[in-house]
């Protein structure tokens, strides 16, 4: 890998620490990525569970914010005890988004009524909190807008987490105020079809993630993937879109400070003399 530019720091906005593959190495998973130039990383849930560890682990370390949601994958056990805990969480000033939501017709692992149900619950709490959404979408691109366009998007904003659509699916998708999650896939041989996305879209609409432990980048394909691999995704965009290294690290991260505005609130009372947190787990 290259050396990293300074002083811009990348940000990890979508990876999973909450997950029993990192139970015995979270704090050298962190340091590492801190090593490879990577300043922040928003470990996002995927259950109840999930939520409540990526909260702590957001309150215990100073580079790790957190999203709290219910899956798709678990959409059948959505319900207003769920809810419930889900706004108890976001009131956290370490949460900055709720996802990752959405529906998944890949595993319909959830009934797709159910998928449904939580999704636009899910989207109606963020609109009543005031944060912004992670998305995930797999093989229902048409859906997952539909729902987004119905349920105003725009007003607290969206990434699609690990984007796989086309560039007309991403078109819609812009228009409709969302950003682009980009993650290890864009280094995969056979995604000419996201590099065409990646290279078409707008800077100031990307953002960069890992979706740690999965979708590890190449050279890492089929091995755990981990937040400092991250950089990886950037060296490959910045390829892509013949951009200088420096310019996607400060473009993402400024991006991401600009999407998740928690995080950015965050920096200013640090700034301020506000209460720091610790760095280890």
């Amino acid at each position: 890998m290259t050396a990293m530019p300074s002083p811009a720091l990348l940000v990890d906005t979508h990876c999973h620490l909450n997950h029993e593959q990192f139970a015995d190495d979270a704090a050298a998973v962190i340091a590492r990525a801190a090593d490879a130039g990577v300043g922040k990383m928003v470990v996002v849930g995927y259950d109840l569970p999930s939520s409540e560890q990526a909260v702590q682990l957001a309150e215990d370390c100073a580079a790790i914010y957190a999203a709290v949601a219910v899956h798709p994958h678990d959409a059948r056990h959505y319900d207003a005890h769920a809810e419930a805990r889900l706004r108890e969480l976001s009131r956290s000033h370490r949460v900055v988004a709720v996802g990752e939501i959405g529906l998944d017709y890949h595993y319909d692992f959830s009934p797709r009524e159910a998928q449904h149900t939580a999704f636009r619950a899910q989207m109606a709490l963020a609109q009543d909190l005031g944060l912004p959404v992670i998305l995930h979408c797999r093989e229902a691109y048409a859906d997952v807008l539909d729902v987004l366009e119905a349920e105003n998007v725009g007003a607290v904003g969206g990434v699609m987490h690990c984007w796989a659509g086309t560039v007309d699916e991403a078109r819609r998708a812009l228009d409709l105020g969302c950003y682009l999650g980009l993650g290890g896939v864009l280094t995969f041989k056979n995604a000419e079809g996201i590099r065409d996305v990646a290279r078409w879209a707008p800077l100031d609409r990307l953002l960069v993630e890992t979706d740690a432990p999965y979708m590890a980048p190449v050279p890492h394909r089929g091995r755990r993937n981990e937040p400092a691999y991250v950089r990886l995704v950037a060296e490959k965009l910045a390829a892509i879109r013949r951009e200088t290294l420096e310019t996607i690290h400060h473009a993402t991260t400024a991006n991401a400070h600009r999407f998740f505005r928690r995080m950015e609130e965050g920096d200013s009372s640090q700034n301020s003399g506000g209460r720091r947190m610790s760095r280890t787990v």
